[in-house]
C-alpha cells in the first residue's frame, strides 16, 4: 500500500479546519479523543475551542500496517457521565471505520444526548462516515507523531 506523510505543518492547519467545521453547527460538551491516534488532534481541538472538556478511550483493533483483529474491542472505556451531552469522537483517520462505529455505539448507550465525529482523514472503504473529515485517501497515513524515532533502553 501506498503510504502519505504528513508534516506537522498540514496536520495542525486541518485541525484547525476541524475546529472551523465544528464550530459552525454544533455546540460540543465534551471531546473524546481515541488513543492513540486521536489524542494529539483531540487535545488540539480542546485548547483550540476554549478547552472544552477532553477525556479518552482506547480501542485495540490495529496490530500493524493493515493488520487488525476481527473485531475493536475497547479496552479503555469513558468513564465520565455523558448523559444529555453532546459528545465530539475525534480520531486521526477513518480506515475501516470500525473502531469509530465501536466507540460511537458505546457512547450513545450512554445516553449521550448527540454524538459526532471528527477525523483528519478518511478512507474510501470506512462504514462509518464522519460529520467532519479533511480529505479522503486510500493510502497509508502516516502522521508526524508516529514517524520520530523511538529510544529503546537495551539493558547490558
Amino acid at each position: 500500500m501506498e503510504k502519505e506523510y504528513l508534516h506537522w505543518s498540514k496536520v495542525d492547519e486541518a485541525i484547525w479546519t476541524l475546529v472551523d467545521y465544528v464550530r459552525k453547527d454544533y455546540k460540543v460538551d465534551i471531546i473524546v479523543g481515541i488513543a492513540r491516534g486521536g489524542l494529539i488532534p483531540a487535545v488540539r481541538m480542546s485548547h483550540i475551542m476554549d478547552n472544552i472538556l477532553m477525556r479518552v478511550m482506547d480501542v485495540k483493533f490495529y496490530t500493524d500496517v493493515e493488520k487488525h483483529t476481527e473485531f475493536p474491542e475497547i479496552t479503555v472505556p469513558l468513564t465520565e457521565p455523558i448523559q444529555g451531552k453532546n459528545v465530539l469522537i475525534v480520531d486521526d483517520v477513518a480506515d475501516t471505520g470500525k473502531t469509530l462505529k465501536v466507540v460511537r455505539e458505546d457512547i450513545k448507550k450512554k445516553g449521550a444526548r448527540d454524538v459526532r465525529i471528527a477525523v483528519i482523514c478518511k478512507k474510501p472503504q470506512s462504514i462509518i462516515d464522519p460529520d467532519y473529515y479533511i480529505f479522503q485517501t486510500d493510502r497509508w497515513i502516516i502522521f508526524p507523531w508516529e514517524k520520530m524515532p523511538v529510544c529503546k533502553k537495551v539493558a547490558p
